[in-house]
């Protein structure tokens, strides 16, 4: 049974990269801890960010090293290395930005204002960007009509249809949506 809240997890992300010491000065983590399924088991995931622009210019070219996955039963929490770091991200500068990179790719789309990290089953970090559909209806007009799915190491974007999603993407509605 998953106990962990948002806060609680945001506890553990911070001790764990606490105890990395050649990270704790150049990388933050963030506060995002969207929660997944994750091989059948109930994590939070979050990524590193850049504690600051200095730490931005020095560490951009190889990318964030890892991301935080804390086991929601348990509370094993795990500072996960990737063998190329993420290059897209919330905290990247210039063309690298989350935001930026989908608005000039896809630019007649209006995204959500919630975009989440999701990792595959082979532990391969993607940001999940819910695109928005506006229709004339009794509760605002406002849903979600593509998802696009963009690789957070190498930038490479996949658009889908709300109806086509893969499977291993557990959030795709953020909760103001839903209960709106």
């Amino acid at each position: 049974i998953p106990l962990l809240d948002k806060d609680s997890a945001a506890l553990l992300g911070d001790r764990k990269l606490g105890s990395l010491v050649e990270m704790v000065s150049q990388f933050e983590v963030a506060n995002d801890y969207a929660q997944i399924n994750y091989r059948g088991t109930p994590v939070r995931v979050t990524p590193l960010i850049y504690a600051s622009t200095i730490k931005w210019m020095t560490n951009q070219r190889n990318g964030i090293p890892a991301y935080i996955m804390i086991d929601m039963a348990n509370q094993d929490t795990e500072c996960v290395m990737l063998e190329s770091g993420i290059r897209y991200s919330k905290s990247e500068r210039l063309n690298r930005n989350i935001y930026r990179h989908l608005r000039f790719k896809y630019p007649t789309y209006i995204f959500d204002d919630q975009i989440f990290m999701e990792i595959d089953d082979e532990g391969t970090p993607f940001w999940v960007c819910p695109v928005k559909k506006f229709n004339i209806g009794l509760f605002g007009g406002q849903t979600i009509g593509r998802v696009v799915l963009c690789n957070a190491i190498t930038g490479e974007c996949i658009d889908y249809d709300i109806n086509e999603v893969p499977q291993w993407i557990d959030k795709v509605y953020s909760a103001e949506l839903l209960m709106s």
